[in-house]
């Protein structure tokens, strides 16, 4: 979710909130509310903004506030939309009001709903265009940029916010976050102590110092700043992620994994696209060649290629399997991360075993192995997908992989099965390899 700093709202809604002598009931009703906002207590709190507009229906800011409170709840989210919509018909000159509908319609953008997320932008732009010194409204600007995967222009408007109000620490985080997402190291090495020296009881600041820990590689540095960030902020839902991937990040197998990931970054998804196929391509022009003339080197080929697209899938949710074995590691873990981690982590490792049965006992158990390789790889998908449709196309694939795959091993283990265990098999590996590609491709996959 999109967040603002309450400094930045409370100044700004403090600047245009109605005297007491026109309104002092809704008055004082709103300054209850902005009070139990401040507390973190948001339900309490959109319930005096209500109260304040019972006796004022045309008190502006109690409508902005509101749709803040309900931008941070799932099923109110477009409630919020409509809150803020009334704010501005309201006040339709206000920047500040206007700023508040770009969050609010950002909120409400689901993963692969970009058509919303540029509707904000445009509203957060005639937002910037009423007040061109309003530091809230290139705020919101870069923080929906940031959304869009637009970095240079997210960095450009957080630096505009900035130059009006250096002391706006969320411009300040989105800012880390652009120039982290460029590999703009040095720039962001500094602005990150910048924080750390100037807004030490700040949770964003630790925040953006975790995550650039993180990338460095240094997980027990992101893990120490993740932890003070949320003792600041038990709310902050990036430092949450940050504390569950510094944990994960312990396996080296994994710290590797994410900084391939982040040098991927650097380039857009259209060019990421483009490498991943020429890499096929290069693979197999490679196994052909090798086939006719080294064949044992054109198997050792296939099995890192299979190893290398596997691992690939499957290495977050290997990690998190074992972090529920951590009982201050599992603590961080929502319950579908950690149904991820049993779902991906167990198949993987009853893959493994399967695998290693192989090698022992003779059957069908290389083809359990590889079936239950490739629903845990299915699943994988279909847990890290948040894409508004695909999560539940993935869904249903993740299931019948997993029939497969289940078809598979009692083809293995039982004499009289062994047909349906192929059809099994035939199955996982099909979804399983669609899947891989669909997910690369980012087709119905954000």
């Amino acid at each position: 979710m999109v967040q603002v700093s309450h400094r930045l709202l409370s100044t700004r809604i403090l600047e245009m909130t109605p005297g007491t002598d026109s309104h002092p009931s809704a008055q004082a009703c709103f300054e209850r509310g902005q009070l139990l906002r401040r507390q973190q207590r948001h339900e309490d709190a959109a319930r005096m903004f209500q109260q304040a507009l019972q006796v004022d229906p045309n008190h502006a800011p109690s409508y902005a506030m509101l749709a803040f409170c309900w931008m941070r709840e799932d099923g109110r989210k477009m409630q919020a939309v409509e809150a803020a919509r009334r704010a501005v018909a309201l006040e339709p000159e206000d920047a500040f009001m206007r700023g508040v509908l770009a969050l609010a319609i950002a909120s409400s953008a689901k993963e692969g709903q970009d058509s919303v997320l540029q509707q904000a932008r445009l509203v957060a732009t005639e937002a910037v265009q009423l007040d061109a010194d309003s530091d809230f409204a290139y705020t919101v600007e870069a923080q929906i940029y940031l959304r869009l995967h637009k970095y240079p222009e997210a960095e450009a408007s957080a630096r505009r916010a900035l130059a009006i109000d250096t002391e706006n620490t969320t411009a300040t985080e989105v800012l880390s976050a652009a120039l982290l997402m460029q590999h703009k190291d040095e720039d962001n090495e500094h602005l990150v102590r910048y924080q750390l020296e100037n807004n030490p009881e700040d949770d964003s600041s630790h925040t953006s110092a975790g995550w650039r820990s993180l990338m460095k590689g240094e997980h027990r540095e992101a893990n120490k700043h993740f932890l003070e960030a949320l003792r600041l902020n038990p709310m902050n839902e990036g430092a949450r992620l940050g504390l569950v991937e510094s944990y994960r990040a312990r396996s080296w197998v994994y710290a590797g994994f994410i900084r391939v990931c982040h040098a991927m970054n650097r380039f857009s998804p259209g060019t990421r696209q483009a490498i991943f196929i020429g890499g096929f391509i290069g693979y197999q022009t490679l196994y052909h060649s090798l086939a006719r003339t080294a064949p044992l080197l054109a198997s050792v080929l296939v099995a890192l290629w299979l190893t290398l697209a596997l691992w690939s899938h499957l290495v977050r949710g290997f990690s998190s399997f074992f972090m529920l074995f951590d009982k201050f590691a599992r603590l961080s873990l929502r319950p579908l991360e950690k149904a991820e981690g049993l779902v991906v982590g167990g198949s993987t490792l009853v893959a493994l075993l399967a695998l290693f049965t192989s090698l022992i006992l003779p059957g069908l158990w290389q083809s359990a192995a590889l079936a239950l390789f490739f629903s845990a790889l299915v699943s994988a998908a279909a847990f890290t997908n948040d894409h508004h449709v695909g999560k539940q196309v993935y869904a249903i694939a993740a299931g019948a992989a997993g029939v497969g795959a289940l078809l598979a091993v009692l083809g293995a283990f039982v004499p009289g099965m062994v047909l349906v265990g192929t059809l099994g098999f035939s199955l996982a590996v099909l979804i399983g390899v669609a899947v891989s590609w669909l997910r690369n491709l980012n087709v119905l996959y954000a």
